[in-house]
């Protein structure tokens, strides 16, 4: 038997088995994600705010990074994004300019469900 009988009868069969399981693997474990709309509701603030930078975090790592910046002389738009959660609690981190009242930086926990919407009030922390 020559080395391509070989790879071709014996070795190509393996690894092509092994491939299917990792790409199965694979797509089970994007289903396994916790999948909701974040809605971040500044209140009576909403006129004063410049921009919003609005991070979540699970055990120290980044999941989802979301910015919106307000057009010169307009109110802030709707400040809402979708996230795939691997886990169903995360840390929002939350950095928002107010203009010439300056900056707030603060973090929110969050719980979601698969499917959610969780509306974030900021307005006590934007006073």
């Amino acid at each position: 038997m020559t080395r391509y009988d070989l790879f071709r009868k014996r070795i190509a069969p393996i690894a092509f088995g092994v491939a299917i399981v990792l790409l199965a693997r694979d797509s089970c474990m994007k289903q396994e994600r916790t999948h909701a709309t974040i809605v971040l509701e500044p209140g009576a603030a909403r006129p004063e705010i410049r921009s919003v930078e609005a991070d979540l975090f699970i055990n120290g790592e980044q999941i989802t990074a979301f910015r919106r910046d307000a057009v010169e002389g307009a109110y802030i738009g709707p400040m809402q994004f979708q996230a795939a959660l691997p886990a169903h609690d995360a840390d929002l981190r939350l950095d928002v300019d107010l203009g010439a009242r300056g900056h707030r930086a603060f973090v929110r926990h969050v719980h979601t469900d698969e499917g959610a919407t969780v509306t974030v009030p900021l307005e006590s922390d934007l006073r």
